[in-house]
């Protein structure tokens, strides 16, 4: 009867609907990754690079950062929201300046270690086009009070910082007569307290910073703003960032 038919249809939509609810895949975690390895996929030809390179996601926001042996230093920051199984990435600043308009569909799967991310034709400005399959190692997912990606803005210097997983990556340009000149340091970053952090580069575009220790006080003044100080040649410095 009409009676029946309308239950049991009631029971087959909460079936398909619970089924659906089962696929769904699990987002990826926040956190610091290591990049293991990118197998480059050019014109038929397989290619596996190592690189050292940290991406870390915290709070719908990503920033990677690596030295690219054709092209120099590549870094990229944003939003990253998570689609079942997908990251979509869009860039707001890159070593170059401010990205608008562009976004990234990234197919990613879990793996006991990570997450691996696949790319597929990836085009430079050179025209060359490729397929990447880049595996993650989850360095750590810890969190902090200052989680989050900043950016710092003054009249000749442009500073973009993210914190996240026990990790951070800095991209900061200096413009001088017209002309900009971009350079990263990602590391460890472990907070004492609620007031002090200190930073430990593992690699950066600069090779003199490698190893660098630094002591920073730090304070968020809201959820919207943090402030942070360090030495500089005997003098401090004190930075103000503001939430992307």
């Amino acid at each position: 009867n009409a009676r029946g038919f309308l239950v049991f249809e009631g029971l087959f939509m909460i079936d398909k609907t619970s089924r659906t609810e089962t696929q769904k895949l699990p987002p990826l975690p926040d956190g610091a990754y290591l990049l293991k390895e990118v197998e480059l996929t050019e014109k038929g030809q397989v290619s596996v690079q190592l690189r050292d390179q940290l991406k870390i996601y915290t709070n719908n926001r990503f920033m990677f950062a690596f030295v690219h042996p054709e092209y120099g230093i590549d870094v990229g920051a944003g939003l990253a929201t998570w689609e079942n199984g997908v990251m979509v990435e869009e860039p707001r600043v890159n070593q170059k300046g401010a990205v608008n308009g562009l976004t990234f569909d990234i197919d990613i799967k879990h793996t006991p270690a990570g997450f691996s991310q696949t790319l597929l034709g990836m085009t430079y400005e050179d025209g060359r086009c490729l397929d990447m399959v880049e595996s993650w190692v989850r360095a750590s997912n810890t969190t902090s009070l200052f989680d989050g990606l900043w950016q710092l803005k003054e009249a000749n210097r442009v500073k973009t910082k993210i914190i996240g997983g026990g990790h951070f990556i800095c991209l900061e340009t200096v413009y001088k007569e017209g002309i900009s000149d971009a350079a990263f340091w990602f590391g460890t970053c472990t907070f004492n307290n609620d007031a002090e952090a200190l930073e430990t580069v593992l690699s950066s575009s600069n090779q003199k910073y490698i190893g660098a220790h630094q002591t920073l006080k730090v304070a968020l003044t809201d959820d919207a703003n943090f402030s942070q100080t360090f030495i500089l040649d005997g003098a401090d410095v004190s930075e103000s960032f503001q939430r992307m």
